[in-house]
């Protein structure tokens, strides 16, 4: 044997053992102080260091400001979507707005055209029409159509008719941001590979490959993002050696970087890549997405349908031929992360990061919070980053005594770090109960992750209806409020139920979840709000509400400042869950990963973390 095979063999036993020391070792084993450096990661804020004057000169900035100066010189209001984003027909709807006085009429102040773009035109979906136009887009092709104004931070959306070039409708959306444009897609992606505080901190020069996200808005503390008035985006680079990820925060409002952030993404054995999914789209598009589905099952009859933006929606439900529910969905996932600091806990609430006790506090310049506002959707014309999986499905409770609609919602690489799973279910009892669910299955960002899933509930007990809370005897509420739940049941009685105001004995009692429900849930931290009802105030498609990172809001807030009365009318329930996530190994929650498993493959392992209030009928225990 030559000196050369000796130096290979020798250099193969040695890979070898790395291998076997890097799949293998125990958890809690000890391990050396390079393995250690390895996986510690850094909690790190980096604010912009150069003025926002450098990006005005990257091509696709530069592109972009000269056409809006020379559209506002030659006296037009909005920044048309380019000839790549656009067909026939989607074409000749952008002309029709273009021109519609009720569609630009925000555009201008005091003689001064404001800065408009062109957000999407895609197909209508049903779940964000009214019922008149679901009777005339049934039989005719409809579009809809969004605009954003950066500087009143206003989304205009527009249904329109292609086949007979009418507008059916034109709504406004104060403070609400829509999904953005392929151009501006590709605008952050270039301030972001662009920015030298980016390059600096990855330690190269990164190509566009190396990007995940980037139409994903996001917001961050201490930012021109934070109170959500820029239009802002979160392009990210995951580094999944040093187990770490750089969130870029584009505020695309000014064209600049605002602040990127170091995050850990826990402990991982996933690949680099995975094997891609099979998204039946052409089938959840015509089946669900453009037409509603009717189920009918031991006495319940559901409407149900897949949103642009608001996850699996049901309508119309009934019990025995009673009316029920008018809708019930969750709108929004609100996912914050918080910086790991030692000096600002309190231990006063049970929660766990990277194995300490604690409980995070929102600090004054030394702690921060960051993330993504995320949305569930059609797997097609919608940017939504959490897509439909397949369809709803249908199946059995665990213990029998009923059923359950569900619809799983993933990113496309989930389970790697940066990419999200949620479930959205809504389960039926043979007694009439009925529970709305959501169901986080990791993996996210890092392990000290906030979720608040937003779930609005609009109840079909009759035209007028009362809400009640229980505190040693029944309450009426007379105006629009918000109640932050007890983690823990302060007796043995339902603190809360909706009845008719005609009818006390037609209606049901609320029991939030404290983890009774038998799904490892470690219970809910709600907060409720009860609003009057509005048309615009979710029954259809509702863009991101509320910021994803103030956790003193819920972002429902804004329906009930004006504290309208409630007393004999129709009312909707807004109910929103506080989850925090654990990585530890052996309390997993709210958490994924990727394992070798006995017959020697990768099998992916889920923690979920469920939460969703029980309706129970009144009389029935």
């Amino acid at each position: 044997m030559n000196r050369e095979i000796k130096i290979s063999i020798g250099l193969l036993l040695i890979g070898l053992l790395v291998i076997t020391v890097y799949w293998f070792i125990p958890q809690d084993a000890p391990v050396s102080k390079t393995l250690k450096s390895k996986v510690s990661v850094g909690e790190l804020i980096i604010l912009p260091q150069y003025e926002k004057s450098i990006y005005q000169n990257i091509p696709e900035v530069k592109s972009y400001l000269y056409d809006i100066k020379k559209m506002i010189r030659n006296g037009q209001a909005v920044l048309p979507l380019q000839n790549n984003e656009l067909d026939s027909s989607t074409r000749s709807v952008q002309n029709i707005l273009l021109k519609d006085t009720d569609f630009l009429k925000d555009t201008k102040h005091e003689g001064k055209f404001l800065h408009n773009d062109m957000m999407r035109i895609v197909p209508a979906i049903v779940s964000s029409l009214n019922d008149k136009d679901q009777s005339i887009c049934q039989i005719h092709r409809c579009y809809q159509a969004e605009k954003y104004n950066f500087v009143t931070n206003t989304t205009t959306r527009a249904i329109v008719n292609a086949d007979e070039g009418k507008i059916l409708s034109i709504e406004r959306y104060s403070n609400m941001q829509p999904d953005i444009s392929l151009r501006l897609t590709h605008i952050a992606q270039a301030i972001a590979l662009s920015a030298p505080e980016v390059k600096k901190e990855l330690g190269f020069t990164p190509a566009k490959k190396d990007i995940t996200m980037a139409n994903v808005r996001g917001t961050m503390k201490e930012s021109p993002c934070e109170n959500t008035d820029h239009l802002c985006v979160a392009p990210t680079f995951t580094d999944h050696q040093k187990e770490q990820a750089l969130w870029a925060v584009v505020d695309l409002t000014e064209l600049k970087l605002a602040a990127a952030k170091w995050a850990g993404l826990g402990k991982t054995t996933t690949p680099a890549c995975i094997s891609e999914r099979s998204l039946q789209n052409r089938y959840i598009m015509k089946n669900f997405c453009q037409k509603n589905s009717v189920l009918e099952k031991n006495g319940w009859k559901i409407t149900y349908r897949l949103t642009g933006s608001d996850g699996l929606e049901i309508r119309d439900v009934s019990f025995e031929g009673k009316p029920v529910l008018t809708s019930a969905k969750i709108v929004d996932w609100h996912v914050s992360y918080q910086q790991k600091d030692g000096e600002n806990l309190d231990t006063s609430t049970e929660t766990y990061i990277e194995g300490r006790r604690v409980e995070f506090v929102r600090g004054e310049g030394d702690t921060y919070l960051f993330g993504y506002n995320d949305a569930m959707g059609c797997p097609l014309f919608s940017t939504s980053v959490v897509l439909a999986f397949n369809g709803p499905q249908v199946r059995a409770l665990k213990n029998g005594n009923g059923f359950m609609l569900t619809q799983d919602f993933r990113n496309p690489k989930w389970p790697m770090a940066c990419n999200y799973r949620y479930e959205n279910r809504f389960e039926f009892y043979d007694d009439g109960s009925f529970r709305v669910v959501g169901v986080n299955k990791g993996r996210g960002c890092g392990d000290n992750a906030i979720y608040r899933p937003v779930m609005r509930i609009d109840m079909a007990l009759d035209k007028k209806e009362n809400f009640y809370s229980y505190d040693g005897a029944w309450k009426i509420w007379e105006k629009e409020n918000a109640d932050r739940l007890s983690p823990t049941p302060v007796n043995d009685l339902y603190p809360y139920k909706i009845i008719s105001a005609d009818d006390p004995q037609k209606g049901y009692y609320i029991e939030p979840n404290y983890g009774q429900f038998e799904d490892n849930s470690r219970g809910d931290n709600a907060t409720l709000f009860v609003t009057k009802f509005k048309e615009n105030e979710g029954d259809k498609d509702l863009l991101t509400l509320g910021s994803c990172c103030n956790l003193k809001e819920d972002g429902v807030e804004r329906y009930i400042e004006g504290k309208e009365s409630i007393k004999d009318t129709n009312i909707v329930l807004w109910y929103v869950p506080r989850i925090r996530n654990d990585a530890r190994q052996g309390h997993e929650y709210c958490w994924a990963d990727t394992m070798i498993g006995e017959d020697g493959n990768l099998h992916v392992t889920v923690w979920p973390c469920t939460v969703g209030p029980k309706f129970v009928p009144i009389g029935k225990r």
